[in-house]
């Protein structure tokens, strides 16, 4: 069994990268020992979904993460400062995915990343909830607010050091009680291994 597939995912999400980008994330997966298990499926065609990643306490969890996506293949994509975006970084971060958001107007950047996210026809949206790598009592809910402007489900990804694996785990439909559904979405995460514990 391949450590990850594209047909893992709707082909309406893969962004057709080069056969060398996807052999290499393969590649870095089962080298390390990781596998990638669940799917999206072929119903959420076209259709917006925010994936939510968790636990984050780790560089690692970001190189991994790109190693799935590249070797799922995936067209997926994330918020960053559009400063980031500038000189020959920004068509990299563009073509990797990234959406450039004005953050010197911290009370636009969702509203902003809503508006820019509504004019795709349809995508992933990688976020993570919790923000930071250190530890947080409470998710922010970020990801929630811009779920419900696009109109989206949630997929909650998660990584987990204790057994290699990354999951992508079934539907979430979030409820519009944000407070519910970000104790839900944390329960739900409390049976996988983060890569420091301590500070999840």
């Amino acid at each position: 069994m391949p450590s990850v597939s594209p047909n893992q995912i709707p082909q309406s999400f893969r962004a057709y990268r080069p056969k060398f980008i996807r052999w290499l994330g393969r590649s870095l997966l089962s080298v390390l020992g990781w596998k990638v298990l669940g799917k999206i499926g072929e119903e959420h065609t076209n259709k917006n979904l925010v994936v939510i990643v968790a636990p984050h306490t780790s560089n690692w969890d970001g190189i991994l993460g790109v190693a799935a996506i590249a070797g799922l293949d995936a067209r997926i994509s994330f918020i960053g400062k559009d400063t980031a975006f500038k000189y020959g970084l920004g068509a990299f971060l563009k073509y990797m995915g990234g959406i450039p958001i004005d953050r010197s107007n911290p009370g636009g950047v969702i509203n902003d990343a809503i508006e820019k996210i509504k004019k795709m026809n349809g995508t992933l949206l990688g976020m993570s909830p919790e923000g930071t790598r250190s530890k947080v009592e409470a998710w922010k809910t970020g990801f929630l607010r811009i779920a419900e402007g696009i109109d989206a489900k949630i997929i909650p990804a998660s990584i987990d050091f204790s057994t290699k694996e990354i999951l992508l785990g079934k539907v979430f439909v979030p409820s519009g009680e944000n407070k519910k559904d970000i104790r839900d979405l944390q329960d739900y995460y409390k049976v996988f291994t983060a890569k420091h514990p301590e500070k999840y």
